[in-house]
């Protein structure tokens, strides 16, 4: 059983796995991990196994906040193992609305113990078994003793997700470092703090000219249009679907793209859990070829572009019609408007004026 638990914190996806095979441990039981949110109204995010999955769809936004166990548990101390009838009047709970729309139509499965495993950013994570009374003495007898036997290891195997993600995240930097062009990367979490980052980035904090570090490890550009730029990307996930400019002392400037980082899924409780130390995208950074003019490699890594869409994208900037572009290249002009739609996917705009404005601003 431990075993699996730690494969968790290498495959996160095994996380959904898991309430099964503590009920199976135990021989049955309604076993559940949820991630209580702060505030009240209580809200959650669970996954579990052994209720009505109707019912259990319901509970983040309807039962959670109706359930009198939750209001006991999150002011106990973490890893420790809790039984109802520690925290809860029986009487008021039979009472309750909690046990006659949720518990009772379940089984009477209103018998509970469990425990916080971790407090965190985004609330408590908590693992429980609900079951009948009849079964005290057999199921949740023997649902104490595991929860008090994998309930530190469960905690553990979290921080070990926590920690190999961040590993993976470091070791891509330093692979990074290894990788020719005038290129820094920086993993970003979603609220912009830093997570790892290659010797270029670390040269760019450095030298403070274009970009810092707060106390709370927060990025911040020296520029308000940039940190508004970066800001709007993380909140799509580093799906921004183009680039920006990033001004570099008096006279430079950089070039930004964020490109979203892929990561294994798990479930609901452990995916928010985990998301405020996770890194979400990557910020590429590119300092510009010197000349009179942005390099076709520069605009390719800026937009994600083809190398025949930054052709294109030359040759409308030099004042060259659809039809004019196609004959040049020896293409169908179906192909030169594709072609056209993806630069302003890619780019932002709707229009060619648009582009061709946007380029320019680039200085190219």
């Amino acid at each position: 059983m431990c075993d699996d638990i730690y494969r968790s914190a290498i495959s996160p996806e095994m996380w959904e796995t898991l309430p099964g095979r503590l009920a199976a441990v135990a021989g049955g039981g309604s076993w559940a991990l949820q991630l209580v949110r702060p505030g009240t109204p209580w809200r959650s995010a669970v996954h579990g196994v052994g209720f009505d999955p109707d019912l259990l769809a319901l509970y983040p936004d309807r039962y959670a906040a109706q359930n009198p166990w939750l209001s006991g548990l999150m002011r106990m101390p973490a890893l420790q193992l809790i039984r109802d009838s520690q925290i809860l009047d029986p009487e008021e709970l039979l009472q309750s609305e909690f046990y006659a729309d949720f518990l009772r139509p379940q089984g009477d499965i209103h018998r509970a113990c469990g425990m916080v495993l971790l407090r965190g950013e985004c609330g408590g994570l908590i693992a429980s078994c609900n079951y009948a009374p009849r079964h005290a003495e057999s199921i949740g007898a023997a649902a104490g003793r595991i929860l008090a036997m994998v309930g530190p290891h469960l905690r553990r195997a979290f921080e070990l997700t926590q920690l190999f993600e961040r590993n993976i995240i470091c070791a891509s930097a330093r692979i990074m470092d290894g990788t020719a062009g005038p290129h820094a990367c920086l993993a970003l979490d979603s609220r912009s703090r830093l997570v790892a980052c290659d010797t270029r980035g670390e040269a760019l904090l450095s030298a403070g000219k274009a970009l810092r570090l707060g106390r709370d490890r927060r990025l911040r550009f020296l520029d308000d249009a940039a940190n508004a730029a970066l800001d709007a990307g993380l909140g799509l996930g580093g799906h921004a679907g183009h680039g920006f400019v990033v001004p570099d002392g008096p006279a430079g400037r950089m070039l930004a793209r964020l490109a979203p980082l892929p990561r294994p899924r798990a479930i609901a409780p452990i995916e928010i859990a985990l998301a405020p130390e996770r890194a979400v995208a990557a910020l590429i950074l590119t300092t510009p070829s010197r000349g009179g003019g942005m390099a076709d490699e520069d605009l390719q890594a800026l937009f994600d572009l083809t190398p025949a869409e930054s052709m294109v994208l030359r040759q409308l900037c030099a004042g060259l019609s659809t039809s004019e572009v196609a004959a040049l290249r020896g293409v169908s002009q179906n192909t030169v408007r594709n072609q056209i739609c993806s630069l302003f996917d890619k780019t932002g705009t709707r229009r060619q004026a648009e582009l061709v404005a946007l380029v320019a601003r680039l200085g190219t």
